[in-house]
């Protein structure tokens, strides 16, 4: 299974933000999906300059557990414009700006595309936190028994949900007309990170949204 990594930008190679790492399986939608998510998220917090190229926005897709996609924005300075297709078995590391890409194929045994939220290091990603998924927010808390807490009033009605993992607090705002996740915080220690979600919809699936890149000059990662 591969799993998509948020670093500074995909300059830091094809090691560090495709990471082959295995983790429970949880299976391959053996049909087509119909629908997708599709969420814009910024990322803010402890470590993470206001200017930074971290804490542009970054474009998500999702479709089951063999779909998903990451759009970066142009980080001029390095001459990169980053974007991660994933449709299992294959994925493909591209940059834009150059107009090259590398190929890698998961080698199993499962076939599972993963978007963790916080990924900043490999313990992060490999940890409990690290299973907290773009499009399977509202599940995770959910499922690891997170408390409805009070909040402050909103334009629209919104919950407000506490998890504890070790010696960390996660909270998410959930907007409920639309059961979709607007804010996620972790807090470790003195830490404290944001993921706030500009846009997050259900969406009709799009294959080529997911297709091999045309293009460019693909690269077989060893």
């Amino acid at each position: 299974m591969l799993r998509a990594r948020h670093s500074e930008h995909l300059k830091v190679g094809i090691a560090m933000v495709l990471a082959l790492i295995l983790l429970p399986p949880t299976g391959v939608c053996a049909d087509t999906p119909s629908k997708m998510i599709h969420a814009i998220v910024q990322m803010s917090g402890t470590d993470i300059a206001d200017e930074s190229f971290a804490a542009k926005p970054k474009i998500f897709w999702r479709a089951s557990n063999q779909y998903c996609r990451v759009d970066e924005e142009l980080d001029r300075a390095n001459g990169i414009h980053g974007r991660l297709v994933f449709n299992e078995p294959d994925a493909w590391l591209i940059n834009l700006a150059d107009q090259t890409a590398k190929h890698v194929i998961d080698p199993g045994p499962t076939f599972n595309c993963r978007l963790p939220i916080f990924a900043f290091d490999a313990e992060t990603t490999k940890g409990k936190i690290g299973e907290l998924e773009i499009g399977r927010e509202l599940d995770f808390f959910h499922t690891n028994g997170a408390k409805l807490i009070d909040g402050p009033k909103l334009s629209f009605e919104a919950n407000y949900y506490e998890l504890k993992i070790a010696d960390s607090v996660l909270r998410l705002v959930e907007r409920v007309d639309i059961h979709a996740p607007i804010l996620i915080v972790l807090v470790q220690g003195d830490k404290l990170y944001k993921a706030r979600y500009l846009l997050w919809d259900e969406v009709p699936f799009k294959a080529d949204l997911f297709a091999k890149p045309t293009g460019v000059k693909i690269e077989e990662a060893k």
